[in-house]
């Protein structure tokens, strides 16, 4: 097998784990779909365990979309999964996926945006880093949303803790918008919110 065959293999196998990680929010087909990475570039060293995809970088996966200008996959030495999505200067990585329906006529999408989209497969976390805003909308309308510094997912638990920024006074403080909720709608599980540690530095 040669060296860009054994790369691409590497950076799909990596793809795959990440994207099976984010069932907490999707729709249950999207597993069942390819997947898909669009970019300007790749780059493969099968000796350093790195895959690089450069220049208006998406991944597809179903109702599941990534977009971001760099993606950096690689495996460390414990044999632990880690990918970076960064965007061009002076804009944003977004997601989004669809998640299983829940209400006759709803249709609902998580949204997640930031500087910076980070997979930890040793602490099984997802992180928005700078500008973090993860949001839900039903229909197209937003419902619900939480900015912060970081937002740190973690996908074992399915618990969330948000961070702040001291440093930019009350702008950097965690805010979240909670939508009025419908009597006559069936209530849904909350995420559950981990205690903030502290604000970022």
């Amino acid at each position: 097998m040669n060296l860009a065959m054994k790369t691409l293999q590497l950076s799909i196998l990596i793809c795959s784990a990440i994207l099976a990680q984010s069932v907490a929010f999707a729709d249950s087909s999207d597993s069942d779909q390819p997947i898909q990475i669009y970019s300007d570039q790749f780059e493969g060293d099968d000796v350093n365990q790195t895959a690089v995809y450069e220049g208006n970088v998406s991944v597809h996966q179903g109702t599941m979309e990534i977009h971001g200008n760099r993606l950096t996959l690689s495996i460390d030495p414990q044999g632990y999964r880690h990918a970076v999505m960064t965007p061009l200067k002076g804009k944003l990585v977004n997601f989004k996926q669809r998640r299983d329906p829940t209400k006759p006529g709803v249709e609902e999408w998580m949204h997640g945006k930031g500087d910076k989209l980070t997979y930890d497969e040793k602490n099984n976390n997802l992180i928005l880093t700078n500008n973090a805003v993860v949001s839900r909308s039903e229909n197209g309308v937003l419902k619900d949303q939480s900015t912060g510094q970081e937002i740190v997912y973690n996908l074992t638990s399915s618990t969330a803790t948000i961070q702040g920024n001291k440093q930019k006074g009350s702008s950097g403080r965690v805010n979240t918008v909670i939508a009025p909720r419908n009597s006559a709608e069936p209530k849904s599980q909350p995420l559950k919110l981990k205690p903030n540690r502290g604000p970022v530095q």
